[in-house]
């Protein structure tokens, strides 16, 4: 019996050890649709503008998303990541706009003359006037702050977000699911007219980060988390409970394809203009409701 038992802890053990990873399910899915179970399957990447009024609810006064992706990265709730979500990047790399030249210490035994600049607690500060010794830095009456400052991404420079998502239509229940996979954030520098995405988080861990928050005991808390329902105050929703309910209007900016092209790309490369990739991303938007519709005749 000792043999036996001692057998079958040691084919457990093995077992364990060379255990390969679930291919069952998409471990970053929160819907959790079997391989098998997936008829259709397309990854779309769709650009919510957070000033447009349909997304308003986004971005109120007591709860604005960016505020909370921001804060979330900031102090480590949220892991922060690459474009193809394989590789984790530093808050500072994401929350900082605009990393200044940072200037030598301030030394209080040194006289320093009129628009001499200096660091100190992180911010660099010029001197206005001569003969300027043992006045600290904040001392506004010796010394003010330097235009060349560290600037960092804010939720007024966020402007907008991008959600990636599976859409899967389950052959097995006969209905299409939208499944998040990741949100980046569209952030626009300062001086700046570009807007690009400045780091991906996982939605995953974001539905989880929510979930948490929304049932919190503190009720500031849980307002941080909340959709706002401008028509009906009653009705305010978690930012899942929005994104499951499609509260929100976003464009189609990229549908999976082998060259892994925008629609914006793929039209350039052709040699045809910029407006008809805009006419181009809604069509897309026509066609993917036509194939749900197909898919349900089928």
């Amino acid at each position: 019996m000792k043999f036996i038992s001692s057998l079958l802890f040691f084919i457990g053990f093995t077992s364990a050890l060379f255990a390969q990873q679930d291919t069952i399910v998409n471990p970053n899915s929160v819907e959790k649709i079997p391989y098998y179970e997936q008829l259709y399957r397309f990854r779309v990447w769709r650009v919510v503008d957070l000033n447009e009024k349909q997304n308003a609810g986004f971005k109120s006064a007591k709860s604005d998303i960016a505020q909370f992706l921001l804060q979330s990265i900031q102090s480590g709730a949220i892991a922060v990541y690459n474009d193809s979500l394989t590789s984790t990047m530093k808050p500072e790399e994401v929350i900082v706009s605009n990393k200044a030249i940072m200037e030598f210490a301030y030394e209080p035994a040194k006289s320093y003359f009129i628009n001499e600049a200096v660091s100190y607690n992180g911010k660099n500060y010029e001197s206005t006037r001569n003969d300027n010794q043992g006045h600290l830095p904040t001392d506004i009456d010796w010394w003010q702050l330097s235009i060349n400052q560290t600037e960092y991404f804010t939720k007024s420079t966020v402007v907008g977000i991008v959600l990636v998502e599976d859409v899967i239509f389950d052959k097995r229940r006969s209905r299409l699911y939208y499944d998040p996979q990741a949100i980046g954030l569209m952030a626009q520098k300062s001086g700046s007219t570009d807007i690009n995405p400045i780091g991906y988080v996982k939605y995953k861990e974001f539905y989880d980060l929510v979930e948490k928050a929304s049932h919190s005991k503190d009720m500031n808390v849980r307002e941080q988390v909340l959709w706002r329902n401008r028509y009906n105050p009653s009705e305010n929703r978690s930012y899942v409970d929005a994104f499951k309910l499609r509260l929100f209007h976003g464009v189609i900016e990229k549908v999976e394809n082998p060259g892994d092209y925008t629609i914006q790309q793929i039209y350039i490369n052709n040699g045809r203009t910029w407006g008809e990739a805009v006419f181009a991303r809604w069509e897309e938007e026509m066609k993917m409701m036509e194939k749900e519709h197909n898919l349900w005749e089928y």
